[in-house]
């Protein structure tokens, strides 16, 4: 019955804390960045585990901040967390029967602890000092010691001196996860930048290309205008056949007064019908090409040798 009893105090606790932070909206996350408390320990203090939660008087400095930053009773709420753990501060051991011990002295120890204490100054005040004394004092060092009494003002001082540890703790925390965002930040910016250079040197590399090529089409195109011009003209009719490897650029009977530019290009040859009829010129001047002797499967490149 008394378990169940201390059960339900200890969930009234918790329960209350939890409650509260739910009415007002807030998270665990939102009140540890307010307090300055990992997460880790609110969530210990809301379920009363005792196992993950720090020693007084540090838990009670948590509870405290806790309290106060709800709204809450912060003193009457200590005071029973106070009171809690003093119940269920120290874990029950186990004897060989499996049966559950307190680690607290019981009162017939502390009894004997004091007759030892008495019998101690009687035999203190009894006897004199001899070589004696180092055997009673060997016993002596088995009895309890007196219990510390921490008041009330040292205690919130402690408390006080806890949170700002935790507060520190968590402030070099954030400070090493901006360090690690900055140096994230830093190699992000680092590979932006090489990647900016790299695009920049590309679009310069295609950009001389692209130049380079415009000035072989300019110096080409400058090739072909220094190239002699030539141009057929018929006084009379006359057959033409004028073919290119397999492509044939002329090939029929032509009349008087038909004109024809030669492309400036190689491998071009050309079969005349009536080479009295037909009148070549090479730069306006007039130039013979084809004869009555040689009039077919005539060779144009001679007169284009600066095309080589």
């Amino acid at each position: 019955m008394e378990d169940l009893i201390e059960n339900e105090e200890v969930q009234t606790i918790g329960e209350m804390l939890r409650n509260a932070r739910v009415k007002q909206n807030k998270t665990l996350d939102e009140i540890a960045d307010e307090l300055c408390i990992r997460k880790f320990y609110l969530n210990a203090i809301e379920n009363m585990d005792f196992a993950n939660i720090p020693p007084m008087p540090y838990c009670l400095g948590f509870v405290r901040s806790y309290a106060k930053l709800l709204g809450l009773n912060s003193d009457r709420i200590v005071a029973s967390y106070k009171q809690i753990l003093t119940g269920e501060d120290e874990p029950k051991q186990q004897n060989t029967k499996g049966e559950k011990v307190s680690s607290y002295p019981r009162l017939k120890h502390v009894i004997f602890g004091i007759l030892g204490l008495v019998l101690l100054a009687v035999a203190w005040s009894v006897l004199p000092t001899t070589s004696k004394f180092e055997d009673v004092s060997e016993e002596s060092s088995n009895v309890l010691p007196k219990p510390v009494i921490v008041s009330e003002e040292e205690e919130k001082k402690v408390e006080k001196k806890v949170v700002a540890e935790e507060t520190e703790k968590v402030k070099d925390e954030k400070k090493i996860e901006t360090k690690t965002k900055a140096e994230t930040d830093a190699v992000a910016d680092e590979k932006q930048v090489k990647d900016a250079k790299e695009d920049k040197d590309k679009k310069v590399k295609a950009d001389e290309e692209t130049k380079a090529t415009e000035d072989k089409k300019e110096e080409k195109k400058a090739e072909k205008a220094v190239l002699p011009q030539m141009k057929i003209v018929l006084t009379g009719p006359s057959w033409l056949e004028l073919r290119q490897d397999k492509k044939v650029l002329l090939n029929g009977v032509y009349n008087k007064g038909y004109k024809y530019n030669v492309p400036s290009e190689k491998g071009l040859i050309i079969t005349v019908g009536r080479p009295r009829n037909v009148q070549f010129y090479l730069d306006e001047k007039p130039v013979t090409v084809a004869t009555n002797i040689n009039r077919k499967n005539i060779s144009l490149d001679k007169y284009f040798k600066t095309q080589d």
